[in-house]
């Protein structure tokens, strides 16, 4: 019966309330055109045929791409750089906002999945190249992706001293970066068409505080911000301003070096999203359970990637929780190894093979399928 349902309403997922309609129930599902995309038996041949636009699940799942193979060589990619907004940093300045984007050049598919990279930092510190290693891995396996730049700072804290600033401060931040990934979302949504991606097979990638950032898009909505801080909208101005004009559908979050949303409860049967993480159980940064933002004593309360991945169990949400049984926040997985995951996870998704998988380390010790 999950199945069932999964199918029904794979193509109007809900981005919390903010993005509830992106997609109308009436939008007739794409035409699965058919042809050979699958991997031939011959090991040493792969085939990579082109696949219309709005590409569908059953297309993306039996295709050679989007797998574990790397299908193009780094003299395959090109690598494009811009400015996608301009946005008021918190001390009122107007700032810059960039991209990286990396994709298969000449590229017989024509509208690619996209995956858009945030980085870590703690809101405070980071630049977008520390995603494109992850971002080339990506791309390598036939993806377009591309990381991005966001606001940093917020009053009273830096990079040397995280805990001295407030609440009030730590929300507006995630704040800024939650406007600022809606406003990259459309950019590359807005010229689809130039970068060649599918505007309906999008996955939000977030390291660290990229992952707390691509969290509360999917979770939170202006009333949510609302209730941790009053009058944030009219401070900040609207989380979403486009939101009804450039339509667009999050398929999956993917997740690594730690975790946070600031209520699990955020997560419910409507907007539950399938999800990757990757978190250390000895998380002093993020917590892997329970503990508070950055782990400075005075900021919110903040949950990690254990609850989260509780509260999509029981709403039967395909997720793959990769956790190490270790101190500190840095993971010890490669990046080609974490992109793997990635990359299966999404091509278990595509398939319908509805998986709620754990990880110790590279060892599973849960892998309930989901009917």
């Amino acid at each position: 019966m999950l199945k069932q349902f999964y199918r029904i309403f794979s193509f109007i997922v809900l981005i919390g309330w903010s993005v509830s309609c992106r997609f109308p129930a009436t939008e007739p599902d794409p035409i699965d055109v058919g042809g050979d995309t699958t991997v031939p038996n011959k090991p040493d041949t792969v085939i990579i045929d082109t696949i219309p636009a709005k590409n569908p699940d059953s297309l993306l799942a039996k295709t050679a791409r989007f797998g574990t193979d790397q299908l193009f060589d780094d003299a395959d990619l090109n690598l494009t750089k811009g400015i996608f907004a301009n946005a008021a940093n918190y001390r009122g300045q107007g700032v810059d906002l960039r991209y990286e984007f990396i994709a298969p050049a000449a590229d017989t598919m024509k509208h690619r999945p996209f995956v858009l990279m945030v980085h870590e930092g703690a809101f405070l510190f980071g630049d977008l190249g520390n995603e494109m290693g992850k971002a080339r891995w990506l791309a390598r396996r036939g993806y377009a992706a591309a990381s991005i730049g966001y606001r940093l700072g917020f009053d009273g804290a830096s990079e040397q001293n995280a805990c001295g600033g407030n609440s009030q401060e730590v929300v507006r931040a995630v704040y800024r970066a939650v406007q600022d990934i809606y406003a990259a979302i459309h950019y590359f949504v807005d010229h689809a068409e130039e970068f060649g991606i599918d505007s309906r097979q999008i996955m939000l990638a977030g390291s660290s505080a990229g992952a707390i950032t691509v969290t509360a898009l999917a979770y939170m909505n202006e009333a949510d911000f609302e209730a941790l801080q009053p009058g944030i909208t009219q401070a900040l101005g609207r989380l979403d301003p486009k939101a009804d004009d450039s339509p667009f559908r999050i398929r999956a979050l993917l997740t690594q070096m730690g975790y946070g949303i600031f209520k699990n409860e955020y997560i419910n049967a409507s907007n539950a999203m399938p999800t990757v993480f990757f978190q250390r159980t000895g998380d002093n940064v993020l917590a892997y359970q329970k503990g508070t933002f950055l782990s400075c004593p005075t900021y919110l309360p903040m949950e990690g990637a254990k609850l989260a991945s509780d509260q999509l169990k029981k709403f039967e949400t395909p997720f793959e929780l990769n956790y190490e049984n270790q101190e500190g926040h840095h993971l010890s997985y490669p990046e080609e190894y974490v992109v793997g995951r990635y990359s299966q996870f999404m091509k278990r998704l595509w398939s319908q093979n509805l998986r709620q998988v754990t990880n110790d380390a590279y060892d599973t010790v849960e892998d309930i399928e989901l009917r």
